[in-house]
């Protein structure tokens, strides 16, 4: 942890929130980080990637990523970004996205490891600066085991509607890619032979709507199964609120958000209600407030009640009714997320 905080301390002696130029305007370096202490009122883990329990912790949120940019042309660049998220270790971090870019007027095409386009914030989902909670909705954007990349190519393509309006169409395309998954009691390896899908997006002058659908064909411990997975998102700004809403589909399980924000300068409380269904069972309740110290330094004090219902494990790692404990867990968070 402390080491963690030494970090963020020295990338935020660098000052503003600008990428640090390496040589001239063709090579630049970004990056961010989160850290946090955190506990909930009951000993099964919360969270299959960060694993919260009632004994205080400093790393079960910790996250440091590095971006490295280059433009080697006016229509092409290439871009990097390693990751060590909440799951990994600092030895062991994850390389996120790789990919080398053509970019036409209104077409980009990308080729290389890029991240799945299924939800509002999978752009910049590890970035905690980003967003006005400590952490993205963990009951919908954990709903993929934590996968969030892929290796293939992706196609964006923008075009104006009307005067206000932008649509974006993101088709992809991925080949194979594995991941293994520790869920807690077991190891998941997850082979995926195909991975394809279309993300659209319209962005108003005050509102982003996001459809997004994923097919895949996979196997999970050699056990082979599609998936269909449909998305849709909301991002609306009102004078100083913000209302957030997401929602996701498959044949295994339903999970969605509803979120309010509240911008007063540099003070955002913020209240959401999460709920799974189908597979999961599950429904979170969060109150939290946001101060940004600096445009890209903030700070988060965040109270969750997460309750696993009708006796399925919900965000535990385990059914806590087995081990004599309640449905219910209360959590605590104090996050620092900075970028650059």
């Amino acid at each position: 942890m402390r080491a963690v905080i030494l970090i963020v301390a020295a990338l935020a002696s660098w000052g503003a929130q600008a990428a640090v130029e390496l040589w001239d305007q063709y090579l630049t370096l970004s990056g961010f980080a989160s850290v946090s202490a955190t506990k909930s009122d009951n000993s099964v883990p919360l969270y299959f990637n960060r694993r919260i329990d009632d004994e205080w912790c400093y790393d079960c949120d910790t996250t440091v990523g590095l971006q490295l940019d280059s433009r080697f042309s006016e229509r092409w660049r290439a871009s990097a970004q390693v990751v060590k998220r909440p799951q990994d270790s600092f030895s062991n971090p994850q390389f996120e996205w790789g990919y080398l870019s053509w970019q036409g007027e209104s077409l980009e095409v990308r080729a290389g490891r890029l991240r799945m386009p299924l939800f509002l914030a999978s752009d910049y989902y590890f970035v905690g600066n980003a967003y006005p909670w400590a952490r993205p909705p963990v009951d919908l954007y954990d709903t993929l085991l934590g996968i969030t990349a892929f290796n293939g190519i992706d196609l964006i393509y923008h075009r104006s509607v009307g005067e206000e309006l932008e649509l974006t169409v993101h088709p992809f395309y991925g080949g194979h890619n594995h991941e293994d998954v520790d869920v807690g009691p077991l190891v998941l390896e997850v082979e995926t032979d195909i991975q394809t899908g279309l993300s659209l997006r319209l962005n108003g002058p005050s509102y982003t709507l996001n459809a997004s659908y994923l097919h895949a064909d996979y196997t999970i411990n050699e056990i082979p199964d599609v998936l269909d997975i449909f998305t849709l998102g909301l991002h609306y700004e009102w004078q100083e609120w913000e209302l957030w809403a997401e929602y996701e589909t498959d044949k295994l399980q339903n999970a969605g958000y509803l979120g309010l924000v509240w911008n007063l300068e540099r003070w955002r409380p913020y209240l959401m209600v999460a709920r799974n269904w189908k597979r999961i069972e599950s429904v979170s309740y969060l109150g939290g407030i946001r101060y940004d110290l600096l445009p890209n330094l903030s700070l988060n004090l965040e109270y969750q009640l997460s309750d696993a219902l009708d006796g399925s494990e919900g965000q535990f790692l385990v059914p806590p009714q087995l081990l004599g404990e309640p449905s219910q867990a209360s959590l605590v968070t104090l996050m620092l997320s900075y970028n650059f």
